[in-house]
């Protein structure tokens, strides 16, 4: 056992702490103890009624966000900028020329 652990080259030390880490404490098997473990996430039921409400909900937020971001900046500009609104009739000078 000594003679596997000589034979081992060092490890090279960390360029931001000049050491290496210190091995996670292990227990029986090679993992760690139960107190040690993180706890398992319950599993989500997909098909239930309040996961699909929240995930509409999620869903509409997400949607509405950019549009309520991307109205908010333009009429910012059309109230406050004076910036004219964009009309589909063609200008009077286009008209004009042809």
């Amino acid at each position: 056992m000594a003679a596997s652990k000589a034979a081992r080259a060092p490890a090279p030390a960390l360029p931001y702490k000049g050491t290496t880490p210190a091995a996670p404490p292990v227990g029986l098997g090679g993992q760690l103890p139960q107190s040690l473990r993180p706890p398992v996430p319950k599993r989500v039921d997909l098909s239930s009624p309040a996961y699909k409400a929240a995930s509409r909900k999620y869903v509409s937020v997400m949607i509405a966000t950019p549009i309520l971001l991307v109205t908010s900046y333009v009429l910012f500009d059309r109230l406050v900028m004076g910036k004219e609104a964009k009309s589909l009739q063609p200008k009077a000078a286009a008209q004009d020329v042809i």
